[in-house]
């Protein structure tokens, strides 16, 4: 009988699925929803930072861009890259600021033999925050050891006693890591609702967010 594939089982308990005793195969797992090809990890750690000059956070390449640059400046404070080795920190240029060295620091103590690391850098008005509502993986592609993460976020209002101006622009960037070692990541993808409230069918809110750096966090 085929064995269990050491990814699958680590997505198994990432997401909260109970794991099987004794011998398993792949038709032994409980059975999952498949009206959606992406399962919620729920045991994820992740780091969120905010730059209050809107520095340019990380980027792909030998070359760090900045928003002033022509053709793509203008969005150089987006970055999404996905870590699953630890010679992917060699494919990054992390910018010269403390919150940019804070994202850094949390993917060199990944140990990449079970995790991987979703880095995002994204800008936002000066008076919204920006939060981390959840993390998915596609389990069809993970199957080929190719991981596809999926973050969630939401925007509000920062609080009313933060001094802010509407014309500045920060950078905020998360690091989130992922209970879930892979080969490769050929694709990921985000989004962004425009209200934090709890939808009706209820958002998870129980990972380590921890914030760090810059501008009193989120």
């Amino acid at each position: 009988m085929p064995s269990l594939t050491r990814r699958r089982a680590l997505l198994t308990a990432a997401s909260g699925i109970a794991a099987l005793a004794g011998c398993s195969s792949e038709a032994d797992l409980p059975m999952i929803d498949r009206r959606s090809d992406r399962n919620r990890i729920e045991d994820y750690e992740a780091r969120r930072v905010r730059n209050e000059d809107g520095a340019v956070l990380f980027a792909q390449g030998a070359e760090l861009p900045t928003p002033s640059d022509e053709g793509r400046g203008r969005y150089a404070r987006h970055g999404r890259s996905v870590v699953v080795a630890e010679g992917g920190l060699a494919e990054l240029t992390f910018g010269d600021v403390q919150e940019a060295e804070g994202l850094r620091s949390f993917v060199t103590e990944t140990d990449f033999d079970s995790s991987s690391v979703y880095l995002l850098s994204m800008p936002v008005e000066a008076c919204y925050e920006i939060r981390l509502r959840s993390a998915t993986v596609e389990w069809d592609e993970l199957k080929r050891d190719d991981l596809h993460p999926h973050a969630d976020f939401c925007r509000t209002h920062r609080p009313a006693d933060v001094e802010c101006s509407v014309e500045e622009t920060h950078t905020v960037g998360f690091a989130i890591r992922l209970p879930v070692a892979a080969e490769q990541s050929s694709g990921m993808g985000r989004g962004m609702s425009s209200s934090c409230r709890p939808s009706p069918r209820g958002e998870y809110f129980n990972a380590t967010v921890t914030p760090a750096g810059g501008g009193g966090g989120e």
